[in-house]
């Protein structure tokens, strides 16, 4: 439905249905589809094809303006893209919180399991250095031919 054609029905003025789409488009950031008219012989110009569901859309906000405003009409039946993103940021948020706490668990083991090797290792290195202490300290009691 062109936007006369919807202006007439509502009983509203062009004017204002455009200012309605400008606002719907800025608050809950929902794109209208466009189709092209050739208005001269070069020239053209983009005016808005309303669907069947955006036009039950305008006559529900068209009621709910009166009591509500044009902004809350817009934001009941349009929905609010500033609260949207909040929540798609809040989602993330917490998806990224329980990521990072899996991460620090995993890390937390990761990091004692090293610890419980390293403290083997140092085990096992000051075994081995005691030996060769021992080993060197044998070989220098021996003199000789045979040792």
């Amino acid at each position: 439905m062109d936007i006369q054609t919807l202006a007439h029905d509502l009983g509203k003025s062009v004017s204002t249905l455009k200012r309605w789409k400008k606002q719907i488009e800025h608050l809950a950031e929902y794109e209208f589809e466009e189709k092209t008219v050739q208005i001269g012989r070069n020239q053209i110009q983009k005016i808005p094809d309303f669907d069947s569901k955006e036009v039950r859309r305008f006559q529900k906000m068209a009621q709910l303006i009166d009591s509500k405003g044009l902004e809350q009409a817009i934001i009941q039946v349009w929905g609010n893209a500033r609260v949207l993103s909040l929540e798609n940021i809040q989602n993330k948020h917490n998806h990224l919180a329980q990521a990072f706490v899996n991460y620090r668990l995993q890390a937390n083991k990761q990091m004692d399991y090293l610890k419980k090797e390293n403290q083997s290792l140092k085990t096992e290195l000051d075994t081995l250095t005691h030996e060769f202490k021992a080993y060197q300290e044998n070989n220098k009691k021996k003199k000789g031919l045979f040792k």
